[in-house]
């Protein structure tokens, strides 16, 4: 869970190689969302999503 500026966001986060400044590419599993990119001041990580599921 993320805070990118805008919103509090459950995304993945990947580095961006390189980037000055420091950059994240926002990615989001639903694919109806397209990734964005922020710089690393403008990421604020709130916590990590657990998730477990199994079939009755």
């Amino acid at each position: 869970m993320l805070d990118d500026g805008m919103e509090l966001v459950a995304k993945r986060l990947e580095h961006i190689p390189n980037s000055d400044p420091p950059a994240v590419r926002v990615i989001s599993d639903n694919g109806f969302y397209s990734p964005y990119e922020r710089t690393a001041d403008e990421i604020h990580i709130v916590g990590r999503i657990r998730w477990f599921a199994r079939e009755i």
